[in-house]
């Protein structure tokens, strides 16, 4: 009985880590998506990164842009740059390790919304076509494919990347 007991708590323990494992990054990007400040950017920063995790990669590149964007809630040019050359490198490296919709939706959104003189603009177009190319066959929710997009559509300064953004059809079909 007791050996009986022990193997149904296990798992269920078991089973119940694997929900929260994989929860870890639906929170990161909850997380993302309501950053309002500072305080929110660390609160998402300080969230442990299990490099055995299947997610990690993609976890760190919303902990890069995260850092990128730290440089608005500061006064410092000096530590705004800091902030902006930390984060990049750190996504650069995520999309080194895995180029995926979601590690090139975070530098797309950063690339879309630095200023120019920081010559972070040269993968828009290639990012864009690759974003078109795998959202609509991306294991993400459908909910979450659209705020995507928006968040994208929103950043663009150019019609042009607007309305290709807006044509992506999430089912798939041409």
């Amino acid at each position: 009985m007791t050996k009986w007991l022990f193997l149904v708590v296990s798992g269920l323990w078991l089973i119940s880590a694997q929900g929260q494992k994989g929860d870890v990054l639906g929170q990161v990007r909850e997380d993302f998506q309501r950053i309002k400040g500072k305080e929110d950017i660390e609160q998402l920063n300080k969230i442990a990164v299990d490099d055995s995790d299947a997610v990690a990669n993609t976890i760190r590149a919303y902990q890069g842009a995260a850092t990128c964007m730290m440089a608005e809630y500061v006064f410092s040019p000096i530590k705004k740059l800091q902030y902006f050359n930390d984060g990049k490198k750190s996504l650069e490296r995520s999309i080194k390790n895995d180029k995926s919709v979601e590690t090139i939706y975070c530098r797309l959104l950063i690339q879309l919304n630095v200023p120019g003189f920081l010559n972070y603009h040269d993968e828009i177009k290639g990012d864009i076509d690759f974003f078109k190319a795998e959202l609509p066959k991306a294991k993400i929710d459908a909910a979450y494919k659209e705020i995507m997009i928006k968040n994208l559509v929103t950043l663009s300064k150019k019609e042009d990347i607007k309305q290709s953004l807006l044509n992506i059809d999430l089912e798939g079909n041409d």
